[in-house]
């Protein structure tokens, strides 16, 4: 696969360029991130010199003869006008967005920072760059600040390991998409979400419930699907460098470099670095407060496009991260003994390749894709006298059809896709392997109208080797009830084989040995959920009040029981229930001109069988609150963003020799936490900075026993708060055209 990869890099490089015809195509985007010609959309020159129709295909070209033909509009009935500068590009792709959208755009300043898709009958929320700048967002764990439906958190007190819930659950019950290709999963579970720079990322979008059946069996609460800058997007800027500093001691540079050789051929060169050096131990526990690293990504994408019918994407990514933890007496050049002290590493690399082609035929909406995704990952590490290992090959291969039934109305696709995964896992003696080889098909069929409504209906069989049959149906019903108000429903089951250490890792900084009490069967469960929009008007300020409620009923869920027993974890499948019900209210309103206000609010109930008792899942908080306050200056050229995150209590896990006499209830205390930036702007040039906890909020004593890492009652995964101390930051974005 690299030779096939590096013989059409060469390629790429011979291709001629033409200089007397301006081509390319006018799309929309469809509802599971893909693209679509809209034929017959007309793009002109806005001096008026001359104009093109587009073929069935969405295709164009148009001859450029004089200096003053210097900006290109397209245009279709129903979509929104879209102006782009030609300079000396000869290749233009336009993406134009219905204007039945644009009753779902958020205002915010003069752009949208967050959109609800109201076309679709799938609940999806898209993130863009607007927002992601209202915080540092140095990856995507840290991309969700402002955001009421996806939390970040950490795992433990050691390692720095993130992870995310949705929907009142682990993150791992979300399918973690780059581009519509699954990437945070298996052995990146712990560490993935880190290996997403957020400098890289142009949106993110947010789907609330069962995914499109399209991109496997593996969604249950949702999706978070992140698209990356693309090589043949130079309109904003051609070059970006993005320098981090903070008080703790991290440093960061992100850079990014886009080039169009011709109107087929793009490429895109990524890196990213994060260091940190510093050894922090503000709460003086003798361990640091966060771990020492050393971490390197870098990766390079090319684009063709034939200018009419065939699309192919291509890439490959490089990943090396190396921690270092635990106390800070740890030296990692001597001998691990008890007198040395306790240390954590984790070493990582990492290999990912993918290729995509579209091929586009003369039949109006119909074209068939296939998307090839690899992933190597090795990892290796010890956690105070213990060893781990890791390693992963993971490959999927999906190929797509798409066309019409009768008439556009009715849409349907249909494919079928393969999975291997080589994948091992050893912690001391403990082991857990497994070669998985899954053939699947699935079918999707997509009833949308001129209408009060629209329709999606799915369903997919994935043949597992190892587990049977998986049969997985879904649907996404919308309904628009008068002009303001829609309302959608939607139901659906998922699958996934759970990996225990490496979507655990906090059992492994603990003194507790670990029981699997039998063999484990792959988790599943069906969600079912409600959302109702209603767009608001006060005066001529728009906003969007949100009401979701889902529910999640797992018929198998892995179960880790870290309250029967204080010196064991035992790890099963369910006996009995477990299930998440979640209610979440979100407002977001321009107050005036410029300024934005969000107010959010999540309750959930989640639970689950333990040992024959349903009771609450630890450390899930049941009350959420989010307040952010976004205001753009004009004229003195700054942007103010302020947030406000609270949490609720959580039940903690029982049998822990706690020393705080505040968590002797079981339950941690109530806290809000204060988020804010303050950014500056140029042509071209950005100043930030900020602070990630300004009410200096930490855990007391968040490491049990940390005076004795190597006795039975170290403990240093019962995590419901920061543990770093207030955090300053500062940082430069430098867009060059």
């Amino acid at each position: 696969m690299l030779k096939y990869i590096l013989w059409m890099l060469c390629l790429g490089a011979t291709s001629t360029i033409s200089a007397q015809t301006i081509e390319g195509h006018v799309m929309t985007a469809t509802e599971n991130g893909g693209m679509v010609g809209l034929p017959g959309a007309v793009v002109q020159w806005t001096d008026g010199s001359g104009n093109a129709i587009c073929d069935d295909d969405g295709h164009f070209h148009i001859e450029k003869s004089g200096p003053a033909q210097t900006h290109l509009i397209a245009q279709y009935v129903g979509y929104m006008n879209d102006t782009m500068e030609v300079g000396n590009k000869r290749s233009l792709h336009f993406m134009l967005l219905p204007v039945t959208e644009l009753e779902t755009v958020i205002v915010a300043g003069d752009g949208s920072a967050t959109a609800i898709n109201t076309k679709d009958p799938v609940n999806l929320e898209t993130i863009n760059k607007k927002e992601l700048l209202k915080a540092a967002c140095c990856n995507l764990s840290e991309s969700f600040e402002t955001n009421n439906t996806v939390d970040a958190e950490y795992s433990d007190a050691i390692t720095g390991a993130k992870t995310i819930k949705m929907l009142g659950l682990d993150g791992v019950y979300s399918q973690i998409m780059v581009e519509n290709m699954a990437n945070v999963r298996g052995l990146s579970s712990s560490y993935g979400l880190t290996f997403i720079p957020g400098s890289w990322i142009e949106s993110i979008q947010v789907t609330k419930g069962p995914g499109s059946v399209v991109n496997g069996y593996e969604s249950i609460t949702g999706s978070i699907n992140t698209e990356l800058k693309k090589p043949f997007d130079t309109d904003e800027e051609k070059a970006y460098i993005n320098l981090y500093g903070a008080t703790s001691g991290t440093l960061e540079l992100n850079a990014d470099y886009r080039h169009v050789f011709n109107e087929k051929w793009s490429t895109g060169l990524y890196f990213h670095t994060n260091q940190l050096h510093n050894k922090m131990d503000d709460n003086s526990d003798g361990f640091l407060d966060a771990p020492l690293t050393n971490h390197f990504i870098v990766m390079n994408k090319w684009n063709y496009f034939s200018g009419k019918t065939h699309e192919a994407q291509l890439g490959v990514k490089y990943i090396y991260s190396d921690l270092l933890g635990g106390q800070t007496i740890f030296d990692p050049a001597l001998p691990r003994t008890i007198e040395n002290g306790y240390g954590v590493n984790v070493h990582i690399q990492r290999m990912e390749a993918f290729m995509k082609n579209g091929f586009v035929f003369t039949r109006p909406n119909t074209s068939i894709g296939t998307i090839v995704s690899f992933a190597q990952h090795d990892q290796t590490g010890y956690y105070g006298l213990n060893d781990y290992a890791g390693d992963e090959t993971y490959v999927h291969g999906n190929a797509i059809f798409q066309t019409y039934i009768g008439n556009t109305n009715h849409m349907l696709k249909t494919g079928a896709s393969f999975l291997y995964d080589h994948f091992r896992e050893d912690f001391n003696t403990e082991g857990y392997h497994r070669d998985e080889r899954v053939p699947g098909i699935f079918a999707e069929y997509y009833y949308n109208k001129e209408s009060s409504w629209s329709l999606l209906l799915g369903a997919r069989v994935d043949q597992h080797n190892l587990y049977g049959t998986f049969f997985s149906p879904r649907m996404h019903v919308k309904y628009n009830a008068g002009k303001n108000t829609v309302l959608r429903v939607s139901g659906g089951r998922g699958y996934r084989v759970a990996n225990i250490f490496a979507e655990n890792t906090n059992i492994l900084t603990s003194a507790r040995s670990l029981v699997i009490s039998e063999p484990l069967d792959p988790e599943s469960g069906w969600n079912y959920g409600f959302t109702g929009i209603r767009y608001l008007k006060f005066g001529q300020k728009e906003g969007t009040f949100t009401l979701d409620l889902y529910r999640t009923d797992f018929t198998n869920k892995v179960v880790v029981d870290v309250d029967s027993d204080p010196h064991t974890i035992y790890i099963s499948n369910l006996h009995g229930d477990a299930f998440s019900n979640v209610l979440q209210a979100e407002w977001d309103q321009n107050v005036f001109k410029n300024f934005d206000v969000r107010l959010a609010y999540k309750y959930i109930d989640a639970r689950e069988t333990f040992n024959g008792v349903l009771r609450e899942i630890p450390l899930t908080s049941k009350n959420r609150g989010l307040l952010n306050l976004a205001y753009s200056w004009k004229k003195a050229g700054m942007v103010f963003d302020f947030t406000a995150q609270g949490y609720g209590t959580m039940r903690l896990p029982e049998n822990l020799a706690y020393t705080d006499a505040a968590l002797s209830d079981g339950f941690s205390p109530a806290y809000v936490l204060l988020l804010g930036q303050i950014t500056k702007k140029w042509k071209g040039i950005e100043i930030y900075a900020g602070s990630d906890n300004l009410t200096n909020f930490t855990q007391q004593d968040p490491i049990i026993g940390a005076t004795n890492p190597f006795g039975e009652e170290f403990d240093a995964s019962a995590i419901y708060a920061p543990v770093m101390q207030r955090k300053w930051y500062a940082g430069l974005r430098w867009s060059i055209k």
